[in-house]
């Protein structure tokens, strides 16, 4: 029989409750703030601003892209980034990305695939969230010590 003893948990614990919840939100929100900046760029970088690769883009899903208020559950919370609302046509912006990320499936192959924009920068973003989150955290727990 082995006996594993692990120090540290009770610390941290004590400190995340001693942010609360509103601290928490800061450390989601502030990943959040990453997170948009990197999908602002990829779409960018991937053409779809104006002028644009297909000489259609208008800049409105790339204008769009923001965080959603805020949700609070059990252990924690969430905030989504993506395009948000629709475009000078009516036509979501979250279904402009999706389908310019993915590509229509019935379509031929060269018009069926998408370019990844998204997708493709998604290790980079995860990068990037974790550092503000981190960066965020280590802000607020300074201040309540």
């Amino acid at each position: 029989m082995a006996t594993l003893k692990v120090d540290g948990f009770e610390m941290m614990d004590a400190q995340l409750n001693k942010l609360g919840r509103t601290g928490i939100r800061t450390i989601v929100e502030a990943g959040a703030a990453a997170a948009e900046t990197r999908m602002r760029m990829a779409t960018q970088r991937a053409g779809h601003v104006p002028p644009g690769k297909s000489g259609r883009a208008t800049g409105d899903m790339a204008a769009s892209i923001g965080m959603n208020e805020y949700r609070e559950y059990f252990h924690g919370g969430s905030v989504d980034v993506y395009p948000q609302g629709d475009d000078r046509k009516g036509i979501r912006n979250a279904d402009k990305a999706y389908i310019l990320n993915y590509g229509r499936g019935g379509a031929r192959k060269t018009d069926g695939m998408g370019d990844r924009f998204i997708t493709s920068d998604e290790k980079k973003t995860e990068e990037a969230v974790l550092a503000a989150m981190q960066e965020e955290s280590d802000r607020l727990l300074s201040e309540i010590q």
